[in-house]
């Protein structure tokens, strides 16, 4: 009788080669799944910008000691990635106030915490004014070096509609203007629109005008 012998240490080495297939058949599921919720061409995640961005300077004032296209908010890019106009919008907020409804036509001021958001940087969203105080933008990015200048009346002319949006103590419907208090903080933060993801923050004190 011829007796068979049982090679056990032949085995191993097939049960770690289908274990490696099998491994690395999941791992292409997972980026495949990945990529595919990203869109076929798109890639794995989207990155956020990265810059430095500082308050240069915030002068002014609320009413009626100083009128509110005599409110500037400076910022700097003082380094890091262009940031694309059309997908970076800024958010200034703190003490101050706001025109509720239309000059002339029964609207008064309010004072209050005030937020006003610039949801259009580029200079075909924006007012003949943003345009003039910020000639580096006509390339549609914010680069290293750049200043932005915010005014207080960059609101197509206070009363149309506009890419500026200013709420003031509760109220929503203002003229989109805006003035901050002087020897307040304001709190200035920078977004990338496309992931919703803050890039820059800074808080300055407001000086007063002249």
């Amino acid at each position: 009788m011829v007796a068979i012998l049982k090679n056990d240490g032949a085995v191993a080495p097939i049960i770690g080669a289908l274990l490696l297939v099998l491994l690395t058949v999941l791992l292409a599921g997972v980026v495949a799944a990945a990529v595919m919720d990203n869109g076929v061409f798109g890639s794995i995640s989207s990155s956020t910008p990265m810059a430095m961005i500082e308050v240069k300077d915030a002068v002014g004032g609320v009413p009626n000691a100083v009128q509110y296209k005599e409110n500037f908010v400076i910022l700097e890019h003082k380094g890091g990635d262009p940031l694309d106009l059309d997908s970076t919008f800024v958010v200034l907020s703190g003490d101050g106030s706001s025109y509720v409804g239309k000059v002339g036509h029964g609207g008064f001021k309010v004072y209050g915490q005030v937020t006003a958001k610039y949801y259009d940087l580029t200079p075909s969203g924006t007012c003949a004014t943003y345009k003039s105080n910020n000639p580096c933008i006509d390339d549609g990015l914010w680069s290293a070096g750049e200043f932005l200048v915010l005014n207080g009346d960059d609101s197509i002319n206070g009363t149309d509609a506009s890419t500026v949006r200013v709420s003031v103590g509760g109220y929503s419907d203002t003229s989109n203007n805006y003035g901050f208090r002087e020897g307040s903080q304001i709190t200035v933060k920078v977004f990338d629109s496309t992931t919703d993801r803050v890039i820059a923050e800074d808080i300055v004190s407001v000086r007063p005008l002249g």
